[in-house]
């Protein structure tokens, strides 16, 4: 697989219960939540101890990123739920989010698990344009207030809803087989287009719009998305600013294999 790398950066499970307490410490720094919200080194330890997994990005002996999944059933299917990816912020623009979840892949396969879920914020386009135009994830399915009130400052420090829309990366599908293998997305028929205004957005740690503007677009963002998936459209790609404008593109996905 060609993948974007840092080849300073060494990508492998932690085991070791001081590996877990420094991503407890890593998630604090991140999303800053209170004690109540935080997952605590005793659920990484159950995640090893399940099936689940645990990976790092290490510079060295610093902690410099992670991703935790616990496993799930649906619908008889197994698969893994991707909790958390967390990248400290020195290190962000390097490509680790994505090694870190091509390490899932991989890990995932090697047992005959096919497909990997997680959650993400409508109005983060970082990690829209990461999850579906990079890994190749489809979306069809949006929780509004998913978590709930959430105290984090990157969460609006409770003035806006944490809606989430659910990702499904299918591990062997020709979408994400081709990106495996270096190369763009297929094309797809787009039949619906949600915007979203990359300035209202604000990157975590930086000064943002009001939080009473930002709610406008999350509510003008979950009607679109609701209704476009209430006609069993997917998420199939996003554009981000650099194509002028930052939007979910929708259409028919044929299926776990395409």
């Amino acid at each position: 697989m060609t993948h974007p790398a840092d080849g300073s950066i060494d990508i492998r499970k932690i085991d070791s219960f001081d590996d877990m307490h420094a991503c407890v410490d890593l998630q604090q720094s991140v999303w800053q939540f209170p004690d109540l919200d935080v997952v605590p080194r005793r659920m990484f330890v159950v995640a090893r101890a399940v099936g689940g997994q645990i990976f790092g990005a290490w510079d060295g002996a610093r902690l410099a990123g992670y991703a935790l999944a616990i496993p799930g059933v649906r619908e008889g299917r197994p698969y893994l739920h991707s909790h958390m990816l967390a990248v400290t912020p020195e290190y962000r623009n390097r490509g680790l989010g994505a090694r870190l979840k091509w390490a899932q892949r991989e890990e995932a396969l090697s047992r005959g698990i096919e497909l990997i879920e997680w959650t993400f914020d409508p109005l983060q386009t970082k990690n829209a344009y990461l999850n579906i135009q990079k890994l190749g994830a489809i979306v069809r399915r949006y929780t509004p207030d998913f978590y709930g009130p959430s105290a984090s400052p990157v969460h609006g420090a409770g003035a806006l809803p944490t809606d989430r829309m659910h990702a499904e990366w299918w591990l062997t599908s020709q979408r994400v087989e081709t990106l495996a293998a270096g190369k763009p997305l297929p094309e797809y028929a787009i039949q619906d287009t949600v915007s979203v205004t990359e300035s209202a957005a604000a990157p975590q740690g930086t000064a943002g719009p009001s939080p009473a503007s930002t709610l406008e677009l999350l509510l003008s963002v979950r009607r679109g998305l609701l209704g476009a998936f209430s006609k069993n459209l997917a998420v199939l790609r996003f554009e981000d600013e650099r194509a002028g404008e930052a939007r979910y593109l929708l259409g028919r996905w044929p299926g776990e294999r395409d």
